[in-house]
């Protein structure tokens, strides 16, 4: 397992500087970063106010991501660079620690096979690597969902450890920093933990992540009115976002369609893995297990709902907080697909058998390492919209 870690960070990393050119995304956050190195609180205010009043300025992410834009300036000034390639380094390291979450999850809540076998489906996810080489706030969204995972996980399976509510409340509040949607990911992990809890009557484990979570998002939006100017600054430019979006030329043409099209999306980028997955969550249901591999796939629907609900947001790229926990249910699901094969098998040559579930293991994972170079470092795809993806599956 740790050599499978060691080799999907070096693919990461060999694969940071292969970037051709920087989309207009990328070019905002480091105007942004560059803008804060310049002029401090003034510049972050200015930047609201030309966000509030330009139009034009509402397509781009908005300076309320202060977290994404600090650590970039921060990280600009330590290495004496001012150029996109920074914000990449934050989404390549971001990456990195999230697959060592994911090995964490793997080892602590699946099989050891199931781990290993989540571990190869999200070395080589063309979404997940095609993210870690761009200045852009989405590795991030990503590791901090993952860590609220794993902290649901380990509260769900002993609510006497009160140091994992600490945790959560920590990272879930710092995370809306980097980026306004995730209250999303929070929200459901803080649910879910709230539900067990009130089954078991821990009522002590209730007040206590009530009060921490409480705490935490208090603190945030008191930090975050004082850099953006004031709360009415942030909650208007954050819940006007829908409304902006629902306008922006790109969101139109490239984002939009039927709701089921984001299904499209994840089968276009990782089919094997998509399959599994769904193997994955048919056996939690069938089996009726309990635990973490309940939470993963209640969590994964219930994102995957929220986000094809809303207009015009048909783009992986805001789908993160899903990629962790669908490989984990997708090597469950090959997993328990072998398991069974092989128990039917228990008379027979099961040679033939296992050579052909690893060849299509391998297989997949081959094809979709060679999807993401074809995609996204030959032929330079420089998104993940729905439209961007069947355009280039059907050249």
């Amino acid at each position: 397992m740790g050599v499978l870690v060691f080799v999907a960070a070096g693919m990461r990393v060999t694969n940071l500087d292969n970037v051709e050119s920087r989309t207009p995304d990328e070019r905002v956050y480091t105007y942004q970063a560059k803008t804060w190195i310049e002029s401090g609180p003034a510049g972050m205010r200015s930047m609201i106010d030309e966000y509030k009043s330009d139009a034009e300025t509402r397509l781009y992410p908005p300076p309320t991501r202060v977290g994404m834009i600090r650590l970039l300036a921060d990280l600009m000034r330590w290495t004496g660079q001012y150029d996109e390639s920074i914000g990449a380094r934050i989404s390549c390291a971001a990456s990195i620690g999230s697959l060592l979450m994911l090995a964490l999850i793997g080892i602590r809540f699946l099989p050891p096979w199931a781990g290993v076998t989540a571990i190869l489906f999200y070395a080589v996810l063309p979404a997940e690597q095609a993210i870690a080489r761009r200045t852009w706030s989405d590795a991030l969204v990503e590791l901090a969902g993952l860590l609220l995972i794993y902290f649901v996980c380990e509260i769900t399976r002993g609510p006497e450890r009160r140091v994992w509510y600490f945790l959560f409340a920590l990272v879930g509040s710092a995370s809306v920093l980097v980026k306004e949607s995730m209250p999303v990911p929070y929200g459901l992990c803080a649910l879910w933990i709230l539900w067990v809890l009130v089954k078991r009557r821990e009522w002590t484990g209730v007040m206590i992540l009530v009060g921490a979570t409480a705490v935490g998002m208090g603190t945030t939006l008191w930090w975050l009115s004082i850099q953006v100017g004031s709360l009415a600054n942030y909650s208007g430019i954050v819940m006007g976002i829908p409304k902006v979006n629902a306008a922006n030329p790109y969101a139109l043409e490239y984002a939009s369609g039927p709701p089921y099209l984001l299904l499209l999306a994840f089968w276009i980028i990782a089919p094997v893995t998509s399959l599994l997955s769904l193997a994955g969550m048919a056996a939690v249901f069938l089996k009726k297990r309990e635990g973490p591999l309940v939470f993963m796939s209640c969590f994964s629907i219930a994102y995957l709902a929220i986000a094809m609900s809303i207009p015009h947001w048909i783009n992986l790229r805001y789908l993160g907080n899903t990629f962790g926990p669908v490989c984990l249910l997708a090597g469950f699901g090959c997993w328990w697909l072998i398991s069974a094969g092989w128990k039917w098998l228990e008379a027979a040559d099961r040679r033939p058998f296992a050579v052909v579930a690893i060849a299509i293991v391998l297989g997949g994972a081959v094809a979709d390492y060679l999807r993401f170079q074809k995609f996204f470092v030959w032929d330079e795809m420089a998104d993940l919209s729905i439209k961007m993806l069947v355009d280039e599956r059907n050249q």
